[in-house]
């Protein structure tokens, strides 16, 4: 299995609480409105994290980014879990949202990170809260 640094960051070192998990999804609301305000994303990813605060995900998720990207895991006994992440991005030339699904834990290199993407699927921006729920169906650890 592949293990994560150990190396860690202050907040990767917390417990996380409802609330705080919640102030997550509000960050990454902000984030994504600036960029979404000069056209770098679309805004569809907006309108997901708008979704996303309406329900009790908000409080069972961490939302973070990288490159435009959200991402989404479930903490492990109240810390973050990066092993497993459910990545959000638009593809500006189909002009579909990309989710998918990685878990570290089920390769042994690194070299087989492609491995280690165990669900997927394409989707309008409209579309993303229902394969959003489509995706909890299928990963009941997430639930």
């Amino acid at each position: 299995m592949v293990r994560k640094n150990e190396m860690t960051a202050d907040f990767e070192q917390l417990i996380y609480n409802g609330e705080m998990l919640k102030n997550s999804w509000k960050n990454q609301m902000k984030h994504f409105e600036k960029f979404a305000s000069n056209g770098t994303v679309d805004k569809g990813v907006i309108d997901f994290i708008t979704w996303i605060l309406t329900t009790n995900n908000s409080e069972k998720l961490f939302a973070g980014s990288s490159m435009w990207n959200l991402l989404i895991s479930k903490p492990k006994n109240k810390k973050l879990n990066y092993q497993q992440t459910l990545k959000i991005q638009f593809d500006n030339r189909t002009s579909l949202y990309e989710m998918e699904y990685s878990d570290w834990d089920s390769i042994d290199k690194e070299d087989d990170y492609e491995k280690a993407i165990i669900w997927k699927t394409k989707c309008i921006g409209i579309e993303l809260p229902i394969k959003f729920l489509e995706f909890i169906k299928w990963n009941k650890n997430w639930r």
